[in-house]
C-alpha cells in the first residue's frame, strides 16, 4: 500500500512506529557512548580528557562544514531518487576535501610546538570526517525513503562496534587514541550498512537550476548549523584558552553527562518534528498565492511540545537534584568539581527544548533564509556572555549558558509566531497540566534525598533508586490529571 492510500491514522501510526525505532536507536547510541565516556573518564585524567575534547570539537566543526546541508535537502526532496543520488555524490566529494584539509592541519601541528601525539590524533579525526560526511548524507537518504527502521539498525550496529573497539583499546592502554578508533569503527560499520539499506549508488551530474537550488538551500542550512555548533563548542574553546585543559575536562565531562540523557529524547523528537509538521502542512491545501496553509501548525505544536516536555522535563529535573550522586557514583571523587556544572547545564537544556523543532518547522514553511540571521544573533550574544563568564570562573561559564538559553526561549517564540503561526502562549497553556505531576515528582525526590535514614545508601543506587520512585509518583499523578496524555505516551504518541 502506498503512502497516498494510507488513512490519516495509518500514516500517524507509521510515523510513530518509525519514531519508536529512532528512540531505541538513540537509547542504544547514548548507552554505548555513555559506557565509553565512563571508561575513558576512569582511565584518563581531566587534563588528557580535556585535550581530546578540544581536538574532537575542532573535528566536529570541520564535519559540520563538510556536511553543509546535504541531508536536509535530501530529506525535503519530493521527486525521484536521481537528485538524492547526485547530492550523495557531492557529499562524498565534500567529505574527501574536508578530510584532506584536516589531515593537512594535523601534519602542520608539530611546527606549532605541540606535543607529538596530538598530530596522529588529528589525522585519525580527519579520516573520521571523510566517513562521517558520507554517513550523514546516507542517513538523510534513509529518512527520505522512510526507512527509519533500517537507519536505526545501521546506527545501533555501528554504535555496538564502536563501543567494543573503544573499550578494548582503552583497557589495552591506547589512551585518547582509543576514542578515535571507536569513532572510526562506528562510521565504517554504519556507512557499509546504510548502503545496504538504501541500495542507491552516489551519482554526479547535478547542474543548472537544481544545483543553484541546492547551493541556496544548503548555504542557508549550513550557516545556521555552523553557528549553532560554534555556539555549542564556544565554551569549550574559551575555557581551553582562558582556564586550561583541566577545566575543559571538567566542563566537557559534565556536558557529556547531560547530553547523554537529553539527546535520547531530543534527537528522535527532531526527526519526528520533520514528519509531523510536514504532515500538518500537507494536510491543508495551499493558498491561492501558492504559500502553504499553516493553520494546523498550532494544534500540532501544542501536542508535540506537550509530549516533549512530559518526557524531557522529569529527566532534567532528576539530573539537577541528583547531580552529586551521579558524578561521584559514575566517575569517582576525582571529578567532584564537575557536580555543580551538571546541575547548571541540565537547567540550560530545559530552556533549549523549544529549539528542537526550529530547523524542521522553518524548513517546512519555506523560511530557512531566516535561520542564518537568527542563529547569528544568538551566537553573538552567546559569545559575549560566555567570555564574561570565563573571566569570572568555570561555574560562571555554565551559568552564562543558562542565561543565553533563557534568551533563546523568547527568540524562538517570536520566530515561530511570525513565520509559522505558532503562538507560544497556546503551547504553554496546553502543557500546564504537567505542573502538578512534576512538582509532586520532584518533591518526592527531594524528600528521599534528604531522609537521614537513607544517607548511607551508595551514591549511584541513591540516584537510580530515588529516581525510579519519583518517576512512579510522577507517572501516577500524570495519569490521574491528564489521562489522554498518559495514553499517548503509553502508546508511543498515538491518540
Amino acid at each position: 500500500m502506498t503512502d497516498a492510500a494510507l488513512s490519516a491514522g495509518d500514516r500517524t501510526r507509521k510515523v510513530l512506529a518509525a519514531g519508536a525505532w529512532t528512540m531505541v536507536e538513540r537509547v542504544v547510541s547514548q548507552a554505548a557512548q555513555f559506557v565509553i565516556f565512563i571508561v575513558a573518564a576512569r582511565v584518563l585524567g581531566p587534563a588528557e580528557f580535556g585535550v581530546f575534547a578540544l581536538v574532537s570539537a575542532c573535528a566536529i566543526l570541520l564535519l559540520r562544514a563538510s556536511e553543509v546541508g546535504w541531508a536536509p535537502y535530501i530529506m525535503s526532496w519530493s521527486g525521484d531518487a536521481t537528485v538524492p543520488q547526485q547530492v550523495l555524490g557531492l557529499a562524498l566529494l565534500s567529505g574527501l576535501a574536508f578530510g584532506l584539509i584536516g589531515a593537512g592541519a594535523g601534519l602542520a601541528l608539530p611546527l606549532a610546538g605541540l606535543e607529538d601525539w596530538i598530530a596522529p590524533l588529528v589525522l585519525l579525526f580527519a579520516l573520521w570526517v571523510c566517513l562521517a560526511t558520507a554517513s550523514a548524507a546516507q542517513k538523510g537518504v534513509m529518512i527520505w525513503q522512510g526507512r527509519l527502521r533500517g537507519s536505526a539498525m545501521a546506527e545501533i550496529t555501528g554504535e555496538v562496534a564502536g563501543l567494543i573497539v573503544a573499550v578494548t583499546a582503552l583497557v589495552s592502554g591506547w589512551g585518547v587514541f582509543a576514542l578515535a578508533f571507536g569513532r572510526l569503527a562506528y562510521q565504517s560499520v554504519h556507512l557499509s550498512m546504510s548502503f545496504g539499506v538504501t541500495r542507491l549508488a552516489p551519482r554526479l551530474g547535478l547542474k543548472g537550476t537544481m544545483l543553484r537550488e541546492l547551493w541556496t538551500f544548503s548555504a542557508q542550512i549550513f550557516v545556521s548549523r555552523m553557528i549553532i555548533n560554534l555556539r555549542l563548542y564556544l565554551a569549550t574553546f574559551i575555557i581551553g584558552g582562558l582556564l586550561g585543559p583541566t577545566a575543559v575536562g571538567y566542563y566537557r565531562a559534565a556536558d557529556r553527562l547531560v547530553s547523554a540523557l537529553s539527546e535520547v529524547i531530543t534527537v528522535p523528537a527532531q526527526i519526528l518534528a520533520w514528519s509531523l509538521f510536514r504532515q500538518a502542512r500537507d494536510a491543508a491545501p495551499a493558498r491561492a498565492d501558492g504559500t502553504p496553509d499553516l493553520s494546523g501548525f498550532q494544534a500540532q505544536a501544542n501536542v508535540f511540545y506537550k509530549m516533549l516536555a512530559a518526557v524531557a522535563l522529569p529527566v532534567s529535573l532528576w539530573l539537577i537534584v541528583m547531580s552529586e550522586e551521579v558524578i561521584t557514583g559514575l566517575l569517582s571523587e576525582t571529578w567532584a568539581a564537575a557536580t555543580p556544572l551538571v546541575a547548571i547545564l541540565a537547567l540550560s537544556r530545559v530552556f533549549f527544548l523549544p529549539g528542537v523543532a526550529t530547523e524542521p518547522v522553518m524548513s517546512i514553511v519555506g523560511e530557512t533564509r531566516r535561520l542564518p540571521l537568527f542563529t547569528g544573533i544568538f551566537f553573538a550574544i552567546s559569545a559575549v556572555v560566555t567570555l564574561i563568564g570565563a573571566n569570572i570562573g568555570l561555574y560562571a561559564v555554565a551559568w552564562s549558558q543558562t542565561l543565553v538559553s533563557a534568551f533563546f526561549v523568547g527568540a524562538t517564540a517570536w520566530l515561530f509566531a511570525r513565520h509559522a503561526q505558532i503562538d507560544w502562549r497556546g503551547v504553554l497553556a496546553a502543557s500546564s497540566g504537567l505542573v502538578l505531576p512534576l512538582a509532586l515528582g520532584v518533591g518526592t525526590l527531594l524528600a528521599l534525598d534528604r531522609t537521614p535514614h537513607l544517607a548511607g545508601v551508595p551514591d549511584l543506587l541513591r540516584a537510580v533508586g530515588f529516581g525510579v520512585i519519583a518517576a512512579a509518583v510522577y507517572v501516577a499523578v500524570l495519569a490521574w490529571r491528564d489521562p489522554s496524555l498518559a495514553r499517548r505516551l503509553r502508546r508511543g504518541g498515538k491518540a
